[in-house]
């Protein structure tokens, strides 16, 4: 199988920006969480900080009680990669665009491969190597948002050739930003008749494709993080390598949850989720927590999709998160960390003791990309003191532990 491994499957995420926001009162917040916690019967919201200078909102859904992987969590839509995502067919789809940009396209996609993380690079099937994974983690990516959320990133043959040979040929540079900004189509009736098929049969994703002659927006995606699912409790748990990226959509398209793995939907803009969580409005899963902290840094969709668009961006390493327990406090070491492990095992369940307490550890090891929690407090806050990769940016910590409630500082 193209995607699984001994130990994980492989998956991708997609975590879809729009400058289109909602109104940002109290009240309307109130109106929107309820609107997906109806079962909750949390505190009222009305008091929560209004937030940041984040003025975009990302799409967020609500995990069905009865999924095996993160039940009840709030989380960006993705999920595992089929076979299907990987098939040589997705050739005919792309050459649409022409031979010469869609080549040149796979090229932009693939570029820098030396320093991809062992999802990008690792060996494959030959029936699977056809297609780049670049490109394939891309196409399960959207696919999963058309299945998760009926949001379907994918434009007529005709105006992806026209679209992708401007970006690949670099014509009229100053409006790079328009051709990387998504565009969801928006035929309710195919929508629904397709969504339903995809969501029994992952392969007919190419096979509508294939037959309604449209090109899934692959150039709007762009990567953002990686990451494997560390190794907790003693039971078997599900593990993920997973890709997650950022595409920035130029308007709000019509959402809807498909009751089976999804219950609820909603934008908002990253602050606000953050509140939420901190306030048991919501509960976020600790990979939408860390990058909803790293989004804090950016004031709209457009400004995050400028960032995404310079030159000479790093690819993303892979975030293995490697728990530690020091005297007062547990803390979760990651990539660049002083105290990270310098090969960590990735199969085993290791947890590195410190006689030290957290803040003899801080003061010892000032590099750091860590988290921390206490033992009482399930939620773990970031420290963040390391250079981060070219293009790229860590948690904005000041921002992120002013939305907490004092009695969680």
């Amino acid at each position: 199988m193209a995607a699984v491994l001994k130990h994980w499957r492989e998956a991708a995420t997609l975590i879809l920006a729009t400058s289109k926001v909602s109104s940002r009162s109290p009240a309307s917040l109130t109106k929107s969480v309820n609107k997906i916690a109806t079962d909750d019967h949390k505190q009222d919201i009305n008091d929560l900080p209004a937030g940041t200078n984040d003025h975009f909102e990302v799409l967020m859904m609500k995990r069905s009680s009865k999924s095996k992987f993160m039940p009840n969590l709030h989380v960006f839509p993705g999920g595992v990669a089929d076979d299907s995502d990987f098939s040589s067919r997705w050739l005919s789809v792309f050459q649409k665009l022409g031979k010469d940009v869609h080549k040149t396209l796979f090229s932009k996609l693939t570029e820098r491969s030396f320093e991809a993380s062992p999802m990008f690079t690792r060996q494959r099937d030959p029936k699977f190597s056809v297609l780049p994974p670049d490109v394939a983690f891309r196409i399960c990516a959207i696919r999963e948002a058309f299945e998760e959320s009926g949001v379907l990133l994918a434009r007529p043959a005709g105006i992806s050739k026209k679209h992708v040979e401007q970006l690949c040929t670099g014509a009229n540079d100053e409006n790079a930003r328009v051709r990387n900004t998504a565009c969801a189509y928006d035929d309710s009736q195919v929508i629904k008749k397709w969504r339903d098929r995809v969501n029994q049969e992952p392969s007919q994703f190419l096979e509508m494709c294939l037959q309604l002659d449209l090109v899934p927006e692959i150039w709007c995606l762009h990567e953002w993080s990686n990451w494997l699912t560390p190794i907790e409790g003693m039971q078997n748990r599900r593990r993920f390598d997973t890709v997650f990226y950022v595409c920035c959509i130029d308007h709000k398209p019509e959402v809807e949850q498909d009751f089976t793995e999804t219950v609820n939907s909603m934008w908002a803009s990253p602050s606000s989720l953050l509140s939420a969580n901190f306030h048991d409005q919501l509960v976020l899963g600790t990979p939408q927590i860390y990058e909803l902290a790293r989004l804090l840094h950016f004031t709209s969709a457009q400004n995050l999709l400028e960032f995404l668009s310079m030159p000479g961006r790093a690819r993303v390493e892979r975030w293995f998160p490697v728990t530690a327990v020091c005297k007062d406090h547990i803390v979760s070491l990651m990539p660049g960390d002083e105290l990270y492990p310098e090969h960590p095992d990735l199969v085993s369940q290791l947890m590195l003791p410190f006689d030290e307490s957290l803040e003899d550890l801080n003061n010892k090891h000032p590099r750091q990309h860590r988290s921390y929690s206490t033992f009482e407090l399930r939620m773990f806050l970031p420290l963040f003191t390391i250079k981060p990769l070219q293009g790229h940016v860590g948690p904005k910590v000041d921002a992120f532990k002013r939305l907490l409630p004092q009695s969680k500082l």
